[in-house]
């Protein structure tokens, strides 16, 4: 009889274990940043590219996106370019993919760039929706020299809890002209992102020079 209140108690022990593995979500918020400065406008059609063929396919029903642009003042709503979650039909979602990749075109085929650098702004930014979102998993995608130059007058601090729960990558990362002479300084420069992102309660930094290994990544912290 004992051996079988065990059994039993075993059981019941691993059917509420089940229960709460099922809660588990598995969508996923990917926001992405897209920098529009002088020294990075010429990167906006091959960022466009690589989302419409590293990211976008790979997004599943549930999923969302927001694409956030880079500029003088990013800590603005007009900054978001893009936002959607993918309807649970997939039809539908497909209908979703095929409208914000025509969208993101339009985007990459504007002219100008902003004449300073407003990095952290837009990380700000993208933490409130990437927060609000509630996910499974949440991943933030750079597209940036990631050189900050905030205009005479604009301060930009990260809360400790800042980018709590979020993978953040640098993709594609633009080498300045500076850099090739001192490939130090360029490194010291990720570094010191590195550092900051993590001290904002970031899960972890990644960068990335090869856009083809994004979807693995995608998949493996989802």
């Amino acid at each position: 009889m004992k051996r079988a209140w065990q059994a039993l108690l075993v059981l019941a022990l691993i059917a509420i274990a089940l229960g709460c593995s099922s809660d588990r979500r598995y969508d996923q918020a990917i926001g992405i940043l897209i920098d529009t400065s002088g020294t990075y406008a010429d990167q906006k059609a091959e960022t466009v590219r690589v989302i419409k063929r590293e990211v976008l396919p790979n997004m599943v029903p549930g999923d969302t996106l927001i694409v956030i642009r880079i500029d003088s003042e990013s800590y603005d709503k007009d900054n978001v370019e893009a936002l959607l979650t993918l309807d649970n039909r997939p039809s539908y979602a497909n209908a979703q993919k095929l409208a914000l990749a025509r969208q993101l075109d339009k985007f990459a085929s504007e002219k100008g760039g902003s004449s300073h650098t407003d990095i952290p702004g837009a990380i700000m930014l993208a933490s409130e929706y990437l927060g609000e979102i509630g996910s499974g998993s949440r991943v933030l995608l750079i597209f940036s020299d990631m050189e900050e130059d905030l205009p005479k007058g604009t301060s930009r601090d990260f809360a400790e809890d800042e980018l709590e729960g979020t993978h953040v990558v640098a993709m594609n990362v633009k080498r300045l002209k500076h850099d090739s002479a001192d490939p130090i300084g360029f490194r010291a420069r990720l570094a010191s992102w590195e550092k900051r992102v993590m001290k904002a309660g970031a899960l972890d930094w990644r960068t990335f020079m090869d856009a083809a290994k994004l979807p693995d990544y995608l998949s493996e912290i989802r």
